[in-house]
C-alpha cells in the first residue's frame, strides 16, 4: 500500500470520528446522530434563567455520560443540579434540587442518506419530589452547509406535595416544539438560530400559557470537542389568561434563558 493512499484513509477515518463524536449542534434542538458503538461523550450544560415580576435568577447544570450502543442506538446518564434565588417580601428565597435522568435515543432515518433525518427519544428524571417521563420525535436535514431540525416534546410530570398531612400528586402535561437553524462556516464553526413553543397544560388549569423563546446560537467544535452557546430571549405568551393585558409570561417562565452545552468525546 503507498504511503498516499495511506494517508488518505487514514485522513478518512479520522474525518469520519470527529463527524461522529459531533451529535449536536444546538442547545435546546436535538439532531437524529448518534454515537457509534463504544464511543462515549462527556457533556456539561449549563443553564442561565433570569427576570420573572419579582426578582429570580436560576441556574440549571446537568452532568451527562453518553454512550453509543451501536444498531443507531445511544443511551445517556444525567446528574443535574439547579439552584434559585426568588424575591419574596420576607426577602430572597433560596432553594437547591438535585436529580437523576436515563436517555435513550433511536435513530430510524439519516439527515444526509434520507429525503429525511428523524429518530425517537426517551428520558425519564427524578429529583425526591417529582418524577418526569419525556417523549420528543426529532426530523433533521442537512443540505450544503446548512442544517435545520424540529422537535415534538411531551412530557407527564407527577409532583408530590404533603397537604394536611396527606401526601397528594399533582400532574402536568407540558408540550413544547424547538425549531433550529444553523449555517456551518468551515468545518469548525456554525451560527444559527433556535425557536422554542413552550405550552404548560395541567389537569385542573387546562391550557395555561404558550409562551415563545427565540435567539442566535453558535457552534464551535475541534477532533474530539464542541461548545454550544445560545441566548433566547422571551418573545411573547400567545395564551393568555382571560383579561390579561400582558404580553410576556412572568409567573412560571423567565424573560431570558442562555445555556452553554460542552462536550468531550473518547
Amino acid at each position: 500500500m503507498s504511503k498516499n493512499l495511506s494517508f488518505v484513509i487514514f485522513a478518512v477515518l479520522v474525518i469520519s470520528n470527529t463527524s461522529y463524536s459531533q451529535d449536536r449542534v444546538f442547545t435546546h434542538t436535538y439532531q437524529t446522530n448518534v454515537l457509534p458503538s463504544g464511543v462515549k461523550e462527556l457533556e456539561y450544560w449549563s443553564t442561565l434563567r433570569s427576570g420573572r415580576k419579582e426578582f429570580y435568577n436560576a441556574i440549571d447544570q446537568r452532568f451527562e455520560f453518553e454512550l453509543g450502543l451501536g444498531k443507531n442506538i445511544q443511551t445517556a446518564f444525567y446528574f443535574n443540579a439547579s439552584s434559585s434565588h426568588t424575591g419574596t417580601d420576607h426577602g430572597i428565597l433560596s432553594a437547591t434540587e438535585t436529580g437523576f435522568s436515563n436517555e435513550w435515543k433511536f435513530k430510524l432515518t439519516d439527515p444526509v442518506a434520507n429525503k429525511i433525518g428523524s429518530a425517537l427519544y426517551a428520558e425519564i428524571g427524578f429529583n425526591g419530589e417529582e418524577i418526569e417521563f419525556e417523549g420528543k420525535i426529532i426530523l433533521d436535514k442537512k443540505f450544503g452547509n446548512n442544517l435545520v431540525a424540529f422537535n415534538a416534546v411531551g412530557a407527564y410530570e407527577i409532583e408530590f406535595e404533603v397537604v394536611n398531612g396527606e401526601t397528594e400528586s399533582v400532574a402536568e402535561t407540558p408540550l413544547e416544539l424547538d425549531f433550529a437553524y444553523m449555517h456551518f462556516i468551515g468545518i469548525h464553526t456554525g451560527l444559527g438560530l433556535e425557536l422554542r413553543n413552550h405550552n404548560e397544560i395541567s389537569k385542573d388549569e387546562g391550557w395555561e400559557n404558550s409562551v415563545w423563546y427565540a435567539g442566535p446560537s453558535v457552534h464551535f467544535n475541534g477532533s474530539n470537542w464542541f461548545i454550544n452557546v445560545n441566548v433566547m430571549p422571551q418573545l411573547i405568551n400567545t395564551k393568555k389568561e382571560a383579561g390579561s393585558t400582558e404580553n410576556l409570561e412572568l409567573n412560571a417562565h423567565e424573560k431570558v434563558q442562555a445555556r452553554v452545552l460542552v462536550s468531550f468525546a473518547f
